[in-house]
């Protein structure tokens, strides 16, 4: 699986990455070989995965997915590859720093829900209750949907991903504002018809 942290975890002279770059053999596992700050990037979400996978049990099938999608958004474009990076690393935080504080793994995070069924729990992340997920500026993401919404709210996208084949870089939120990730716009409606200038700000700026 490319992108490291399911290769062997072997150090290597030659790179911090998560995983053995001796061994590097697709164009992105070498993006993140060549490039240092890159490679220290996925070195430190490796560690970070390690820590918090002992909080939650069902991280690294969750992990298999976001490497899969985020192979899929970046290919070997280093500068999507830091935001992906960047952002994983951020919610692995939140998980080992929640748990260390006592604050169970599936409970939603009730102090950040504001009014409204689509919300913004902080910049660059939006939450519709209606529709049952979160999404930040890579598309619909898992581990802020369970984060914000709860384990239900999880297994459903889930179960969506896995039946439907559903894309998870563009959706329609229960208010009819459409976000595409791929073009870093909200719009108005499906149709495209006019740029939702608070949506695409609030997540893509």
């Amino acid at each position: 699986m490319a992108g490291g942290i399911f290769m062997t975890m072997a150090a290597t002279e030659l790179s911090a990455a998560s995983f053995n770059c001796h061994k590097a053999s697709t164009s992105i596992e070498k993006s993140i070989c060549t490039d240092r700050y890159l490679n220290e990037l996925d070195g430190d979400m490796g560690k970070l995965y390690l820590k918090a996978k002992q909080y939650q049990h069902d991280l690294p099938s969750l992990q298999k997915m976001w490497i899969k999608n985020r192979n899929k958004e970046c290919g070997a474009n280093t500068d999507c590859l830091y935001k992906w990076t960047e952002n994983r690393i951020v919610n692995f935080k939140n998980i080992i720093s929640d748990a260390k504080a006592g604050v169970p793994v599936n409970a939603p995070k009730k102090k950040h829900v504001q009014g409204g069924s689509v919300y913004f729990p902080e910049h660059g992340i939006v939450c519709d209750k209606k529709a049952d997920f979160c999404a930040d500026s890579t598309g619909i993401s898992m581990g802020y949907t369970k984060e914000y919404l709860g384990q239900a709210a999880q297994d459903k996208m889930i179960g969506y991903v896995k039946r439907d084949h559903m894309e998870l870089d563009s959706y329609t939120m229960s208010n009819g504002i459409y976000c595409d990730s791929k073009a870093k716009k909200c719009y108005n409606n499906k149709w495209k018809e006019k740029v939702d200038s608070h949506y695409t700000n609030m997540l893509f700026r």
